[in-house]
């Protein structure tokens, strides 16, 4: 609160105290009184006026500088009204009781939304439990009978079944630390689980997986890193050219290690890089590509920031893509000799 900005505000109260200065000196002026007199209480008037107004400027400042450094140091605002002190002036009271108030409105309304987002987080995973069920009876039924229609048929189920999983860690990633179990795992085992889980498609697209160096153990949550890295090789067999070829390199350095999973595929434009981890991104490939939705690459980007890990893409048109996953050193570990 600047002095300035206090005296503006104040300005009709002053404006009336030397109105009323002048004609009381006038008058005191009227009847008489002796000329040092006057002056004397006219003195006395605007030295006490003066004060005041310091007394109570100097005591607000004080407040509302506490308040905003407080508000400043919160990284949750909403407790602002909770910690504040309640000041002795009467406007300030009045301010902190509407933060009361608000506060306590604000709670009950975010309340009453994480029940509602609740629930629905757990209805949409009923329901991927419950749909599950006849997607893997029509997976056994086609195996007892297979034949063209069939075999196509089997295609789309697993399709169906990518989005339902899809579905499952994207209502299961607002509430990851209910179920996140880290534990000690290796990079080779990371990926070949996602790779036997998307064989089929990854033969049907003529794929041909090269693993180097993924011998290396890394303390992590098995269940969601198998699922970022299915979908990062559901994004190379949907945008492969043929014949693809997807190389899975493990990379260690003091700071952690790094697994790298790169294809021959279409590339991505340059210009869509930085976005393509933004939810709902489908850029110049998902142009082409309708059945892009651009949620996949947004969801292992979520998860990797809820897991403390990093995740970067490199690519050129025509000339394939490179996904980096980045196990920091709290998530990697080194078997000692």
């Amino acid at each position: 609160m600047k002095l300035t900005d206090y005296l503006l505000d104040r300005i009709f109260s002053i404006i009336a105290f030397f109105t009323a200065v002048i004609f009381s000196a006038g008058i005191l002026w009227i009847v008489e009184l002796r000329n040092e007199f006057i002056v004397l209480v006219e003195v006395i008037f605007c030295i006490s006026f003066l004060l005041s107004l310091l007394w109570d400027y100097a005591r607000k400042r004080k407040y509302y500088h506490a308040l905003w450094t407080l508000f400043d140091k919160l990284d949750d605002k909403t407790l602002l009204a909770e910690l504040v002190e309640k000041p002795g002036f009467l406007d300030g009271k009045l301010l902190f009781q509407i933060l009361r108030h608000t506060n306590k409105h604000m709670n009950d309304q975010l309340a009453e939304a994480y029940a509602a987002n609740q629930e629905y987080r757990e209805y949409v995973e009923m329901w991927v439990h419950e749909i599950k069920t006849p997607i893997t009876s029509a997976h056994l039924i086609i195996e007892n009978d297979k034949n063209i229609s069939t075999i196509r048929i089997d295609d789309e189920l697993n399709k169906i079944d990518h989005f339902v999983e899809q579905a499952l860690f994207y209502a299961r990633s607002t509430a990851l630390e209910k179920d996140f179990k880290i534990e000690k795992t290796t990079l080779k085992v990371l990926v070949h689980e996602a790779v036997k889980n998307y064989s089929k498609q990854i033969i049907t697209a003529g794929g041909k997986p090269v693993f180097e160096n993924l011998d290396i153990p890394v303390f992590a949550d098995r269940k969601w890193c198998v699922f970022i890295v299915g979908q990062i090789i559901a994004n190379s067999v949907k945008y492969t050219n043929g014949g693809l070829l997807l190389t899975f390199e493990g990379t260690a350095f003091d700071g952690g290690c790094c697994l790298s999973i790169s294809d021959n595929g279409i590339g991505i434009a340059a210009a869509d890089i930085p976005r393509i981890f933004d939810k709902g991104f489908t850029g110049e490939n998902g142009r082409k590509y309708k059945k892009s939705t651009g949620i996949g690459l947004y969801l292992c980007r979520k998860l990797c920031d809820k897991m403390n890990m990093e995740i970067s893409a490199a690519s050129n048109l025509q000339c394939g893509t490179t996904i980096k996953i980045t196990f920091p050193k709290d998530h990697f570990y080194f078997e000692q000799a």
